[in-house]
């Protein structure tokens, strides 16, 4: 084994060493929203603020955190399932030390495996000991249903809405899917491209009001995101913001929203990365069954 992919090795069995990790799935309802590059530049921030960060990516077109990023995924969890690679291989490290675990398509299939293969594959994951302070999981797109295991499992779910009565509309959906369908009663509002603090408050009240009065869930206003041209230029230069542009506008927000997150209360302890996969297998499982249904 070369000296980095021992390096690299050895740095995850760090990583992810703990307990009582937070795991934070960021969705959105429709394409553009801006999910992934929220999910990318939240992880910079909370690296810089000291924290070890793991960004589990669904993307199964190289459109995820991996291409915001930067990295180039060698393989995806549906290699591991086939036998041709080793879970740790397929771990990326990005900038600040951010890690990247690219799981591709390998988790469409997770709702239809055996409980032989659903024990293997938790097992796999146990076996990296992992435990870190945050597991941020960049959604798939929030159509497609083989995307929603990662979501169930999780212990915080934050919705990424740009502007627009489209964009509203479609966020409302995923969340009144979440809660009618899988009995999700609590949702982080993240807003992004807002033109102004005014504008972002009152999109921000009359979704989490509606939501409230008639789904019934509760909805934190987390904060926004500016319309930023630097967010643009630093997603063609394939990193982060936060990188790139020190001192623009939008690298203070997710400054800020990274020192809030921080706040949020501990959750409780899901004992091992293994055992949070073994909840998103059920999931798989569970959206499996309503499928049929």
């Amino acid at each position: 084994m070369d000296k980095f992919v021992s390096d690299q090795a050895a740095g995850l069995r760090r990583l992810l060493g703990q307990t009582g990790f937070q795991v934070i799935t960021v969705m959105s309802g429709q394409q553009g929203a801006g999910k992934t590059s929220a999910t990318a530049n939240l992880a910079v921030a909370l690296a810089r603020s000291g924290r070890d960060v793991l960004i589990i990516d669904q993307d199964q077109h190289g459109r995820g955190a991996c291409a915001a990023l930067g990295l180039t995924p060698r393989y995806d969890v549906a290699d591991v399932l086939a036998g041709q690679c080793t879970l740790d291989a397929l771990l990326l490290t990005g900038p600040d030390n951010v890690q990247v675990l690219p799981l591709g398509g390998g988790f469409t299939r997770l709702g239809r495996l055996s409980m032989r293969d659903q024990e293997w594959l938790a097992q796999c994951f146990n076996r990296l000991q992992c435990g870190v302070d945050v597991v941020l999981v960049d959604m798939e797109e929030a159509t497609d249903p083989d995307a929603l295991p990662l979501g169930l499992a999780a212990t915080e779910i934050m919705v990424v809405l740009p502007p627009g009565s489209t964009a509203i509309t479609q966020g409302y959906t995923l969340v009144k899917r979440l809660s009618q369908n899988f009995g999700k009663r609590r949702f982080r509002l993240l807003l992004n491209r807002m033109e102004s603090q005014e504008q972002a408050q009152a999109v921000a009240q009359n979704f989490s009001q509606t939501a409230e009065r008639y789904l019934g869930v509760a909805v934190d206003y987390l904060g926004y995101i500016p319309l930023d041209e630097r967010m643009t230029r630093a997603s063609h230069l394939h990193t982060s913001v936060v990188d790139a542009f020190p001192v623009a506008q939008s690298t203070s927000q997710f400054r800020k929203l990274a020192e809030g997150l921080l706040c949020w209360p501990q959750p409780p302890s899901l004992g091992s990365v293994g055992a949070f996969m073994q909840r998103v297998i059920q999931g798989g499982c569970l959206v499996e069954a309503y499928r049929r249904g």
